[in-house]
């Protein structure tokens, strides 16, 4: 890492010795080891040291052949990707959408999923104690913090090496569990990579029958010693199946395959005995034959990885990795066969160059010696004086949206650290926007007496603990919306703020179109009526921002820009606000009513099902004799307004990040002038959508 950066010139490294993680770029499919900060121990998480960890020839390989395609290649291996890309430019503009793919693709990832380590700090939970071994689906690195709920005990009898197959055998397991072969059954294991020859075993030592089908006769080797069933090279795998089973057909297919051909599917439902189940584990392509599957009834579906992730009860991911350790401790699984290539964790991009040979099935990678637990490293040089920035926080949202207007429009403010608790995050943030250290302690921002500002875009339910130690450290907080999920955090932020200055990221206020269309009806007599319709889109039913305790859901999460919107057009205090509906369908939209002090009037209808290509946000706001509309913040229209319109051509929606950036800089760097947003109009919108978000269909609440 050091090498690599003193070659680009770019920063210097104050810092020997540090935490090492292996990443990929999407843009080239290169890899390479990196030094990062240690991740800090945190409640709800398991601090490991790493002693092996397995390389996926299937999953990674695949992300590997991705990043090494041209850009036309990695369309033509996601077709479904460039619709959702076709969509977004529809909606939101060409330029805007090239930024976001280009932006996506310049990001290296880490890699790896089978991780095998000591405990250096259990965390709260007492399901682990210091210096047992454990089994995680973390990345390849020196230290990690999984989730507790993510990792699992290695029995004593299991060995390190044999133990880093678990993520992959359960995955294996989990397809198996779908499709339901009792002992005796006969099924079909289409595709012997790596998760298919340990499919192959575990179905073995339930009692299972199995026949495997692979190009490779190697792998069709490896498969038939262990006891499974392989025809001659070349047979028609279907009629192979039925002459196996002397034309009933088997109980199931397990396709664990990765292939684009559409016959696989085909092939495993006309090898099926009447009512039989095709499970899909691998990435094949799915033109489903209908006739196919109607002769016999035979059913479809898809395995989800290793398991539930949410929970670690049935069905869990601990729950697949418990089962299969104990097939391991018994005796039952073994896997050290599988094993083709071992490398130190430093090698790792050698190790990974063998992704492209076809005889590699298991690569470990073994990490020697004890890493640094540095929870911060020194990119450049540190600055003078005082009055600089640090950033909590170095997800999405920050590093594709905040960061790229903050480099913008920052000037002489010199973004000091960025925190985060995963240090890869932390680590690819501050090398990009030129912060001096990288860190996953967040005394780092709080404790530097050099940093005046805060930018907190953490996830939601961190941000009042955050913003209220921010401000008892005497630091100017910034903080992503919501400022609060509840009236008893949002009390407490009110006392602290007393005497220090607080800023929320309620951009759209300062949106060019905003500023412009408020300047233009200030002096408007009458009441106004203000509507927004916001086309939201779904989110994956896991996603954190619909969990109530990580979230707190869409409407307090996102509505709140628009609350506070409204509240800035219309210039009056919110009086009350009703709900009109309540979507319920886990997407957490609905419909709301306002009513404001001066008789002005306002509807939020912030949709979650509407199609991808209408505009993601529509506004009209109108009073006697004038209307306007601002449409996706690149088009402001109006009439009766003087001729005023305002168009933004080709750098797309102008949200107003870098003009409340820019106001939130000069309050920074003037100590007597006042937060960008009154005190006052923040606790408002923030109980207004605290409100909002635990309302029924029907139901009404008096805001001020």
């Amino acid at each position: 890492m050091g090498r690599r950066l003193r070659e680009l010139g770019r920063y210097w490294i104050a810092i020997c010795l540090n935490l090492k993680q292996f990443q990929q770029s999407l843009r080239d499919g290169s890899a390479s080891v990196v030094e990062v900060p240690s991740p800090k121990a945190a409640e709800g998480g398991v601090l490991v040291q790493a002693t092996v960890s397995l390389l996926s020839s299937g999953t990674e390989r695949m992300l590997v052949d991705f990043g090494r395609s041209s850009l036309l290649g990695k369309a033509l291996k996601y077709p479904d990707r460039v619709r959702d890309v076709i969509a977004k430019a529809r909606s939101q503009g060409l330029v805007p959408t090239y930024r976001a793919v280009r932006d996506k693709l310049s990001w290296p990832m880490p890699l790896g999923y089978c991780h095998v380590g000591v405990v250096l700090d259990p965390g709260s939970g007492g399901q682990f104690t210091k210096g047992d071994k454990v089994v995680s689906n973390s990345p390849h690195a020196e230290v990690v913090l999984p989730p507790s709920r993510l990792c699992t005990k290695i029995p004593e009898a299991v060995v390190d090496a044999d133990a880093a197959f678990t993520p992959l055998a359960a995955i294996a397991l989990n397809g198996i569990k779908l499709l339901g072969a009792r002992s005796g059954e006969k099924v079909v294991v289409v595709g012997l990579g790596l998760i298919g020859q340990l499919a192959v075993r575990i179905l073995l030592a339930q009692g299972c029958k199995v026949l495997g089908l692979d190009p490779d006769a190697v792998r069709r080797g490896l498969a038939e010693r262990v006891g499974a069933y392989v025809p001659k090279e070349g047979a028609d795998p279907a009629r192979a199946a039925m002459s196996w089973t002397s034309g009933e057909g088997v109980a199931g297919a397990l396709i664990t395959a990765s292939s684009t051909s559409h016959a696989i599917v085909s092939q495993a439902a006309r090898s099926c005995r009447r009512r039989g189940r095709v499970v899909l584990v691998g990435v094949v392509g799915l033109n489903l034959n209908r006739a196919d599957f109607y002769a016999n009834e035979a059913t479809f579906q898809v395995s989800q990885s290793y398991g539930d992730k949410t929970h670690a009860g049935a069905g869990s991911v601990r729950e697949n990795f418990t089962e299969v350790l104990q097939l391991m401790a018994d005796g039952r699984l073994k896997v050290e066969d599988l094993v083709t290539h071992r490398y130190d964790f430093d090698a790792a991009p050698q190790a990974y160059e063998q992704l492209s040979n076809p005889a590699a099935l298991g690569i470990l990678l073994r990490y020697p010696g004890k890493p640094s637990l540095a929870t911060a490293i020194s990119l450049r040089a540190a600055s003078a004086g005082s009055g600089q920035l640090a950033l909590l926080g170095a997800g999405n949202y920050a590093t594709r949206s905040l960061l790229p207007a903050l480099k913008e429009v920052q000037g002489d403010t010199p973004l000091r650290v960025v925190v985060s608790r995963q240090g890869h995050q932390a680590f690819l943030a501050a090398e990009r926007f030129g912060a001096e250290r990288a860190s996953t302690d967040e005394a780092d921002a709080f404790d530097d007496h050099a940093i005046a500002g805060v930018l907190i875009t953490t996830r939601h339910d961190e941000h009042a603990r955050l913003t209220i130690q921010a401000l008892a450290k005497g630091k100017f907080p910034w903080v992503e919306k919501p400022l609060a999920l509840t009236f008893e955090e949002l009390k407490q932020i009110e006392t602290a703020a007393t005497h220090g200055r607080l800023m929320v990221g309620f951009n759209r206020r300062f949106a060019p179109a905003a500023t412009k269309l408020h300047a233009a009806t200030a002096d408007k007599k009458g009441p106004r009526r203000f509507a927004a319709v916001i086309n939201a889109g779904a989110l994956d039913r896991g996603h954190w921002a619909l969990d109530p305790a990580k979230g707190g859901g869409r409407i307090v999460g996102e509505a709140c820009h628009f609350i506070d919107l409204a509240r800035f057009l219309v210039g009056s205090p919110i009086l009350s606000v009703r709900c009109t509906r309540r979507d319920r369908d886990g997407q957490d939209g609905g419909c709301y009513a306002f009513e404001f002090a001066d008789g002005s009037t306002g509807i939020i209808d912030y949709r979650t099902d509407l199609p991808d290509h209408m505009p993601k946000e529509d506004i009209e706001f109108s009073g006697h004799g004038w209307s306007s509309r601002i449409l996706n913040w690149t088009k402001l229209t109006t009439e009766g307004l003087g001729g005023l319109s305002w168009r933004s051509w080709f750098v797309g929606p102008r949200k107003g990040q870098q003009e409340a950036l820019k106001a939130y800089l000069l309050a920074l760097r003037d100590s007597s002038a006042a937060s960008p947003i009154p005190l006052p109009e923040l606790m408002e919108v923030s109980r207004a959508a605290i409100h909002m978000q635990d309302m029924q269909e029907a139901s009404s609440v008096s805001i001020s």
